[in-house]
């Protein structure tokens, strides 16, 4: 059985080879190649040309099968454009599979070939796909001899736009595939419901104050705008939301800080909403003592996706509105 697995790596990666150099020959026949716009996009023969961190890549202009490689950052906006992969990344949690920001119900019979940080090349490979979606931290060499492969822009501290991430994500995600004009339709949607809240909440949108934190080990920090949805929602929003310093994590003590009128509390390690009740720390913070402190899941706020903001804005029209 060893000698037979053996022998199908070996074939594998021959395969690999063989489609890499035919790949990179047809690259370089393409730069060669006269190309026109249509729709403000570069098109050569039947494929749109896209730029990216690693160089340029020439996208069938109807891709059928469609391998995403990060839950938040192109499977969220391929779902949100009404397109279904064949393949997908996901994390597991305690033993359970976890999408950020994207229901199970909406990969049902896609195949999951992997964790976001260590897709598995033979089952990419074996789907035969038309259009790999990847990030900066995936192997693009063995991907892009596969298939055409984008690689999408993952959020940066350092370098974050004027516009919140998952905007721009999903707008990135649109070009790539075609469907700009799907994108905006998505993200008017998502401001009428932005507009909604605002409109029940009425005055007292002037008057909360907002603090969303992460625990972990006795260390808090915060999502940051234009990295993380949840504060570029807040934010959309005009809710007063208590900004981090930095991105940077702190110590437990430091908390007093996010003393606010209600807080969510994304908790990494699970714990149980008595733990912060009954904390010597957080007991003390107006929130707790209001009934106003809520666990929100992992799953559903630590997301960069226009999904997962939808999800975020659900928990809102839970959580702000006085009566709850």
């Amino acid at each position: 059985m060893k000698s037979l697995h053996r022998l199908t790596c070996f074939l594998l990666l021959g395969l690999l080879a063989v489609t890499l150099i035919a790949a990179c020959n047809t690259a370089s026949n393409t730069r060669v190649t006269n190309t026109h716009t249509t729709n403000d996009q570069p098109q050569v023969g039947n494929c749109r040309i896209i730029q990216h961190e690693f160089g340029e890549t020439c996208v069938p202009l109807k891709p059928q099968r469609i391998v995403a490689l990060n839950p938040d950052i192109n499977l969220d906006p391929l779902i949100a454009l009404g397109i279904e992969p064949i393949g997908y990344t996901s994390d597991r949690i305690k033993g359970k599979e976890v999408l950020s920001g994207v229901s199970l119900d909406d990969v049902k019979g896609a195949t999951n070939v992997g964790k976001p940080d260590q897709p598995s090349i033979e089952k990419i490979f074996m789907l035969k796909p038309d259009l790999i979606l990847a990030t900066k931290y995936h192997p693009y060499q063995f991907l892009s001899a596969i298939a055409p492969t984008v690689v999408v822009p993952s959020p940066n501290l350092e370098m974050a736009g004027h516009e919140a991430f998952f905007k721009e994500n999903l707008r990135y995600v649109a070009k790539v595939l075609g469907e700009e004009t799907k994108a905006e339709s998505v993200l008017s949607q998502y401001q009428k419901r932005i507009e909604d809240l605002k409109q029940r909440l009425g005055n007292r949108l002037s008057q909360i104050k907002v603090s969303v934190i992460y625990y972990i080990h006795g260390l808090v920090y915060t999502p940051a705008k234009n990295y993380d949805a949840t504060a570029d929602v807040l934010i959309d929003l005009g809710l007063h939301y208590k900004l981090p310093p930095s991105g940077k994590s702190f110590s437990i003590e430091s908390v007093d800080e996010y003393n606010t009128d209600i807080l969510f509390i994304i908790n990494l390690e699970r714990k149980p909403l008595s733990f912060f009740l009954q904390h010597p720390i957080f007991s003390r913070l107006k929130a707790v003592k209001n009934n106003r402190a809520y666990l929100v899941p992992l799953e559903r706020w630590d997301t960069r996706g226009i999904l997962g903001a939808n999800q975020i804005l659900d928990d809102l029209f839970k959580y702000l509105p006085e009566n709850t």
